[in-house]
């Protein structure tokens, strides 16, 4: 996480230079509840629910015109994943509750509209990636892994002043073949599951977006 903070601060030192076209932006909002159920036969399946909480993180925007713009975005959030599984029919059924990390890394490219007042309206497509790293706390193991993410956003900037504006924030994000199989449960014996689910994150929130250069 401290390598993340530091890209965006020599990004963030970079873009400043790019004077008035430039944006930090700061994101908080809260995710809901994803469930996941994969089922390979009667005795071989997991379920579960990566939980909701609260999302924040940070953005460098560069602006090309008035109409269109480019954000390179870190997004964080920890919560955890109450789970059962199942693996073969001479296994028990077990229950977990796991901790997880998720960083998405992302690019996204928005078109603007309504930018000649106080509310400016947003709306864009991204893709990246999603570093998750995930812990069993009773066995004291620990996983990570990175998928391919994607997703879109809706939002609205109210400026408050010349410089700094409210962001208010819709926004889904989606990784392939990030639950399940081998990623999730694979210390707990030789198993392998080729079985995996697709994440859902839906959120709702905002936050702060300031203007760089003079």
């Amino acid at each position: 996480m401290k390598k993340i903070f530091l890209l965006l601060v020599l990004a963030g030192t970079m873009t400043t230079m790019m004077g008035q076209h430039a944006r930090l932006n700061f994101y908080a909002a809260y995710t809901f509840d994803d469930g996941f159920d994969v089922v390979n036969d009667a005795n071989t399946f997991y379920n579960g629910t990566v939980k909701g909480g609260v999302q924040w993180g940070a953005g460098l925007e560069y602006l090309f015109n008035k109409q269109s713009s480019a954000e390179l975005l870190w997004l964080h959030r920890s919560t955890t994943v109450p789970a059962n599984f199942k693996f073969g029919s001479n296994t028990q059924l077990r229950s977990e509750t796991f901790d997880l990390k998720h960083d998405f890394i992302m690019l996204s490219g928005d078109g603007h509209f309504g930018s000649g007042g106080k509310a400016e309206g947003y709306a864009g497509v991204m893709g990246g990636v999603l570093i998750s790293h995930l812990e069993a706390p009773s066995l004291g193991k620990s996983s990570s892994n990175t998928n391919f993410a994607w997703g879109g956003r809706v939002g609205t900037n109210i400026w408050f002043s010349p410089k700094l504006g409210l962001k208010l924030q819709a926004l889904i994000l989606s990784a392939s073949r990030a639950t399940g199989g081998d990623y999730y449960w694979s210390w707990y014996g030789p198993i392998y599951l080729t079985e995996y689910s697709t994440l859902w994150q839906f959120s709702l929130g905002g936050g702060l977006t300031f203007k760089l250069g003079k």
